[in-house]
């Protein structure tokens, strides 16, 4: 169960990480070649897609970043509760991520929030 904290915590400062390639890596260290993501803005295959998605985040909202307020695990399965906070650490936004994982990295990452 420490593996799969760990992988979520890299894979939440993925989308603070400014550094495209480092993001990039990181990503592709802890996710299955096979990696897919869906919330109710977007779906897409993979880290690349992923860190350019992330990217896009970090343009259109400078400076916010997510805060994770519970987090569950079972059966290579994790549920994260989130507020995005802004610059001021004021709550701009909150959400929950489903994610599924597989030997050990996710796999799969289902995000539900208010969608733009």
């Amino acid at each position: 169960m420490q593996q799969i904290s760990e992988v979520w915590e890299t894979y939440r400062s993925c989308w603070n990480n400014s550094d495209s390639q480092r993001r990039t890596d990181r990503l592709n260290e802890i996710m299955t070649q096979d990696f897919e993501y869906r919330d109710p803005n977007i779906e897409l295959k993979g880290h690349a897609q992923l860190s350019e998605y992330m990217e896009q985040f970090q343009s259109e909202f400078k400076g916010a970043s997510f805060v994770v307020t519970d987090f569950k695990i079972h059966h290579n399965r994790s549920m994260a509760k989130w507020n995005m906070i802004n610059e001021q650490n004021e709550v701009v936004g909150n959400g929950v991520d489903f994610a599924q994982y597989e030997d050990g990295k996710l796999n799969q990452i289902n995000g539900f929030f208010e969608a733009n």
